[in-house]
């Protein structure tokens, strides 16, 4: 290999030591991915100046090749020097895209983001473990618990253990497994009212292994004794939800609702979904659902509106037989 070359080579160095800058500025203060700032400004001059200073070099011994009367440039330094150009601006086009380009961070707090900070995961199980355990201790919750839009950690958990008390946990991105006293369902909440879909079918068909029942004469029983729709309203055509779980709830079964219409993820709100608390009282009412208890925790001192707050509310189911639901409703 002649001197040349390997005085590219060495001269290439700065531009390496530039590349490692400027990906190093790109990732540096991830917390501040928003800001410009001095210091990403001086690691971005220092990275230009390294990554310019080999191309300085080489151009400057291109030229004092060609001025010699019979020296010429060899295809392998026009090769590298064509290569190093290449990598050079393939990494360029990554360092900044990402050094300029970043992504706002994510919110540390989702809930914060989604459902405002007066509402955090811990007032939520602060809000339903309170009501559980008073339901509990007047002896109102029974052995079946449905708890329907679950999610991944299901509020239900937090009830106080229990002889025979069973759980059924029912989530569109839930798992099917179950253990002795847990049935998990993968299910669509709004398939509840369409028993001709195969998923509909499949999930009583696991409900009654879990509960030991001959599918073709005891599955559309109503045995739950309790059933927990927790920030769902929102999502689902509310009416057909919760009139169609109902069916399967004991008389004198409970629901428990925790939701607030105005909250959530709203790009993903139904249509159909929960728009008003007043709404709600409306249609349990046309359900034979009697409220027996509501809260409204985050409500502002002197407010008398509950229409939009957020709601911590218990139904009980009466013995009547409730009408079809409408599907005209909101």
């Amino acid at each position: 290999m002649s001197t040349d070359i390997h005085f590219m080579l060495l001269s290439s160095a700065p531009g390496i030591t530039g590349m490692l800058t400027l990906r190093f500025a790109s990732f540096a203060g991830a917390d501040e991915r928003r800001g410009f700032g001095f210091s990403k400004a001086l690691a971005l001059a220092v990275a230009g100046l390294f990554l310019i200073a080999p191309l300085a070099i080489w151009s400057a011994s291109l030229h004092a090749h060609s001025s010699r009367s019979q020296a010429h440039v060899s295809p392998t330094e026009i090769f590298l020097l064509a290569g190093y150009l290449d990598v050079l601006f393939l990494w360029l086009i990554w360092s900044l895209n990402s050094f300029i380009f970043q992504p706002a961070p994510l919110c540390e707090n989702p809930w914060e983001e989604n459902w405002g900070a007066s509402y955090s995961p811990e007032l939520k199980k602060h809000l339903i473990d309170s009501v559980f355990k008073r339901l509990d201790h007047e002896g109102k919750l029974g052995s079946l618990i449905v708890d329907i839009g679950s999610g991944v950690s299901p509020v239900s958990q937090l009830l106080p253990s229990a002889p025979d008390r069973r759980f059924i946990f029912i989530d569109v991105a839930g798992e099917n497994s179950s253990s002795s006293d847990t049935q998990r369902i993968r299910l669509d909440a709004e398939s509840i009212t369409r028993p001709e879909l195969l998923s509909y079918r499949k999930a009583l068909v696991r409900v009654c292994r879990f509960m030991n029942l001959d599918p073709r004469v005891q599955a559309r029983e109503a045995r739950a004794t309790a059933m927990v729709f927790s920030d769902i309203l929102n999502y689902v055509d509310y009416r057909n939800v919760v009139s169609g779980f109902a069916n399967f709830l004991k008389a004198g079964g409970r629901i428990i609702v925790i939701n607030h219409p105005t909250r959530g993820i709203r790009a993903r709100f139904s249509e159909k979904g929960l728009k008003t608390n007043d709404d709600f009282y409306v249609f349990l009412q046309e359900q034979n659902l009697e409220i027996e208890s509501k809260d409204f925790p985050c409500r502002p001192d002197g407010e008398t509106d509950e229409s939009e707050e957020m709601i911590v509310l218990v139904a009980r189911k009466d013995g009547q037989p409730a009408p079809p639901p409408s599907r005209f409703g909101a």
